[in-house]
């Protein structure tokens, strides 16, 4: 193919090759969401450990922060969680005071790119001398360095306990495949390494001066990760610009993540396979890759036009390396990313299939399975009807739907993590410390002042969480009130209405609960009426116990189809159930069957909770749709409005059906229950009895049915 033809082609190509990536959700607008989203939940973790008077700052990075992914393409979610506690100093003038001080030593045994940390005393700015725990390392100088091995050992010990699966990628220990966790501490000072890339001449205009400015002031972290060939590697520590990448991936326009995405595809489903599973050939060279390019390219070239141009150049890029056998890091001098990942003859295979994918053209976009890259643009080329294609609509919102439940869930995730904290309070003492916690000032995060948006979240996310809170202090002063048969006063009446707006069901599901507790069952029968009216086919039901995940449970087609439609932030409360939660400290204000959840454990049943059920499964936790109708059974049986409380039992059980059949029931046991005592007041034992032990039939551990079905047998 000629210059000028290859041009042409490659014109028209870029065009196609947009409309397809569009098509997968690789758009400005989705984006967007995923930024946002990610985002929002980094600030949520950090506020909700500030509020808990801990001084760890999380972040979220790689694809799903950065949107650079798809739907099918198997992202997992990176985080990162950093000790602010401890001060990493690049000299001993840093040392401070009534802090864990640790010293970076670049150790003549050390790589580039890595570090050993030495520990100080706490009282003056001297070397330790004496370890103080098993992570202590005492080098043959005498040295006492800090091993990298903590956050593993702390993570294998937790799996172990809860007998729940281990993963290991790197640095990353975790309980789950899809999800990445890393330790790290923060250093302040970027090292000698990153010097030389702030002064370098660059040909194009990116990055600008005012980002180098930024990048140089965001600082870096040291994750527990020792170099590859290294007999040290225990007690070495990587820096990683994680914070710098970041903010250039985010400078990035949406032609430059298409080109990111259009690597990662054929690095997923072409170069990968055609290296048969040996070396590791990873996304990072991808995005290496696409920075070089992003700097020695001109402006003029990053058009829609110009897009098979760029990724063939970025191809290249990376054909280069693998013959030179050294990919540089971008931003650290002296960093081959090619160690430990791809040997001499893996890159020679790597070679090969490069060249293959440049010189036919991009012909094996057209294979590439993933999202249905191939066919769409094959589609695009032709103009044929592909019946297994998924449109484009349906495609914006799966993802949406997706990024909101994902949202809403982790939301819940936080609050149970803070009330987690007050579990074992008396019920005065858990209102005074709801309460301060609800008015005290927020503890600034140590945000950079590029961090602008993050700044505004942490705002907003404490707003959030205080709600939430307000729920559950209206809930127990309420609980106290009725033990105590004292008159509630108008503050209680202002927790519950500052908290009313959380979702759409679990604050007034509460409220209904307290006021049928109290006897004001008309007012309960008006709430409740209120909930039903809010609850339509559009509400996603959200759980925050460890019971739902997003990656792998859809949302309702409904939901998806009624948040798609909404501005960027997809937190959408209209739309949101959360379960209903009720601590022991609030059990006057719940019915009386439902105690029997905060007592679930038979036996030695505690022993066989894993960690996530440990902060929860002595609370009552229920689905705010099956509660809605069990409230409503006990409140119109109450007022004797028969017609309608049969009306009730009858949605209990089709909720329960058809919840069960969509697996949007996420406490089925506890909804089980309730249809259970229903019947059981219906003068039913034994239908009631089926139900108890059918729960226990799928649960047959930590669930109240065990209770309920001694209790029942005794009974009879």
């Amino acid at each position: 193919m000629n210059r000028f033809m290859s041009g042409r082609f490659y014109d028209v190509m870029s065009l196609r090759l947009i409309a397809a990536l569009e098509d997968m959700g690789v758009t400005e607008l989705i984006v967007g969401r995923r930024r946002h989203t990610f985002l929002q939940g980094e600030s949520a973790w950090s506020v909700t450990d500030k509020l808990c008077g801990i001084n760890v700052v999380s972040y979220h990075f790689g694809s799903m922060t950065e949107g650079t992914t798809t739907p099918c393409m198997g992202s997992d979610i990176d985080t990162l969680s950093c000790d602010d506690d401890v001060n990493i100093m690049s000299g001993w003038p840093e040392w401070e005071r009534r802090r864990h001080n640790l010293l970076m030593v670049k150790h003549e045994t050390c790589s580039p790119q890595h570090y050993r940390l030495q520990a100080a005393r706490d009282d003056m700015p001297l070397p330790l001398t004496q370890p103080y725990d098993e992570f202590c390392v005492t080098d043959h100088d005498g040295k006492i360095y800090r091993s990298n091995k903590e956050f593993e050992f702390i993570v294998r010990q937790r799996t172990a306990d809860d007998n729940t699966p281990y993963f290991h990628a790197g640095p990353s220990h975790s309980f789950s495949e899809m999800y990445d966790l890393v330790y790290a501490y923060r250093c302040r000072k970027l090292p000698a390494e990153c010097d030389s890339w702030f002064t370098r001449p660059r040909p194009g205009n990116w990055p600008t001066q005012e980002m180098l400015q930024v990048a140089r002031e965001l600082g870096c972290f040291l994750i527990p990760d020792g170099h590859c060939d290294s007999e040290y590697s225990a007690v070495e520590w990587r820096v990683s610009p994680s914070l710098i990448e970041r903010h250039l991936m985010f400078s990035m326009g949406i032609i430059h993540i298409q080109c990111y995405v259009t690597l990662k595809l054929l690095k997923k489903d072409t170069i990968n396979p055609y290296l048969n599973g040996n070396g590791k050939f990873t996304s990072f060279h991808c995005k290496t890759a696409l920075f070089y390019a992003r700097e020695q390219l001109l402006p003029e070239m990053w058009t829609v036009d110009h897009l098979f141009d760029c990724i063939v150049y970025c191809l290249a890029l990376l054909r280069d390396w693998a013959v030179s056998g050294h990919c540089p890091h971008y931003i650290m001098d002296g960093v081959n990313l090619f160690d430990g990942k791809l040997n001499s003859e893996q890159r020679v295979r790597l070679h090969t299939i490069l060249t293959v994918i440049i010189d036919t053209h991009l012909a094996p976009l057209a294979f590439v399975e993933t999202d249905n890259l191939g066919v769409r643009l094959l589609h695009n080329v032709y103009t044929v009807a592909i019946w297994d294609m998924t449109p484009r609509r349906a495609v914006f919102q799966g993802i949406t739907g997706f990024l909101s439940v994902y949202g809403n869930k982790h939301q819940m995730v936080h609050v149970r993590h803070i009330l987690h904290d007050a579990a074992d309070r008396s019920p005065d003492e858990m209102c005074l410390y709801l309460h301060s916690l609800i008015t005290q000032p927020l503890q600034q995060l140590d945000r950079h002042r590029s961090e602008r948006t993050l700044s505004r979240l942490d705002a907003v996310n404490r707003e959030r969480l205080i709600k939430y809170l307000q729920q559950h202090l209206a809930s127990t002063a309420a609980s106290i009130c009725l033990q105590h048969g004292i008159h509630m006063g108008t503050r209680i009446w202002s927790w519950y209405s500052a908290a009313m707006n959380t979702d759409v069901a679990s604050t007034r599901l509460k409220l209904a609960s307290m006021l049928y507790c109290k006897g004001d069952l008309q007012l309960a029968a008006d709430v409740l009426e209120d909930v039903e009216r809010r609850y339509d086919n559009t509400v996603q039901a959200i759980c925050g116990c460890g019971n739902m995940d997003p990656l792998v449970r859809k949302p309702r087609e409904t939901f998806t189809e009624a948040v798609n439609e909404e501005n960027i932030d997809i937190l959408s409360t209209n739309r949101v159930a959360y379960c209903v939660r009720f601590l022991p400290q609030e059990a006057f204000c719940v019915p009386p069957i439902l105690h029997y959840e905060m007592i679930r454990a038979v036996g030695d049943d505690i022993q066989h909770r894993h960690h996530t059920e440990r902060k929860w499964m002595n609370w009552a936790v229920v689905d705010s749709r099956p509660f809605l109708h069990y409230l409503q059974y006990l409140t119109f049986g109450g007022l004797g409005l028969r017609h309608r409380q049969e009306q009730a039992q009858r949605s209990l059980v089709d909720i329960i059906v058809d919840g069960i059949d969509h697996d949007q029931l996420f406490h089925a046991e506890t909804a089980a229950h309730l249809r259970a005592h229903c019947l059981e007041m219906e003068n039913q034992p034994d239908m009631a009895l089926e139900w108890y032990l059918c729960s226990q039939s799928i649960m047959p551990r930590n669930n109240a049915a065990n209770w309920h079905i001694r209790r029942l047998t005794n009974l009879q």
